[in-house]
């Protein structure tokens, strides 16, 4: 099926059924307060140019891609922190003078539009973006997908793995190795969500007895309950560069 790239600044109307997809795309909590969720919808108002997306012929959206100008010196120590602390410079802050890169944040497919290479046809147009303002590429803070079915596993170890054939391990982490991206570093605490016990316990369907690390559907890692009766979801990312 032939699909038309477009984006939010020049069809607004698709903005709730990009909102929608991404969501689905993400365990629930993850749509739930945190420095950088709170201003999501700061990056659709400001950057909708940079808000990417793939229709059908009847205008039905297929795929969906959020990004947005960011400052960074090309090392992988000037990284930023994750993906809140992209969302609250780039919302709070503005567009810098001159991006030294974008950020890819997310990409989300719609299930029917799966394994099609829409995924790379996004990343791609993000790409040509970047070098068409002769930027340093793209950055992405890799959420990897097959992760939640490992999540004692430390993702610095968890990226390290490769299949037999030496591929990357981790679907989506391999997809961007084999576009020709470099992987630079970890995002420890990418976006940090913390919630009283009681909504945990309400999401999750059971309680949660006491402080400890708990199993997190979808999360990457476990969910750490304090003593002061809130549970904190601090995810990692794998930090990755794509040069133009």
């Amino acid at each position: 099926m032939s699909l038309t790239l477009t984006d939010l600044s020049r069809d607004p109307w698709l903005r709730p059924e990009t909102e929608r997809l991404t969501g689905a795309n993400m365990p629930e909590f993850m749509s739930w307060e945190s420095p950088g969720n709170w201003r999501w919808h700061g990056m659709y108002e400001q950057y909708p140019v940079l808000q990417l997306c793939l229709v059908d012929s009847e205008g039905r959206l297929a795929a969906a891609a959020n990004a947005v100008p960011v400052r960074w010196d090309g090392t992988a120590g000037g990284l930023p922190a994750g993906t809140d602390d992209v969302l609250v410079e780039a919302v709070d802050h503005g567009p810098p003078d001159r991006p030294d890169a974008l950020c890819m944040l997310s990409v989300s497919i719609a299930p029917e539009h799966r394994a099609a290479g829409h995924a790379e046809r996004l990343l791609t147009a993000v790409r040509q973006t970047a070098a068409r303002g002769d930027m340093r590429g793209v950055i992405v803070p890799v959420r990897p997908t097959r992760k939640p079915r490992y999540p004692l596993i430390p993702i610095e170890r968890y990226a390290a793995w490769r299949r037999p054939d030496g591929t990357c391990f981790d679907p989506w982490l391999r997809t961007h190795l084999e576009l020709g991206a470099r992987q630079l570093g970890i995002a420890e605490r990418s976006l940090v969500i913390r919630q009283p016990v009681a909504r945990w316990e309400e999401a999750l369907g059971h309680p949660l007895p006491g402080p400890g690390d708990y199993a997190l559907p979808g999360g990457l890692v476990p969910l750490r309950v304090a003593d002061d009766g809130h549970g904190t979801y601090a995810e990692p990312n794998v930090w990755v560069h794509h040069a133009p």
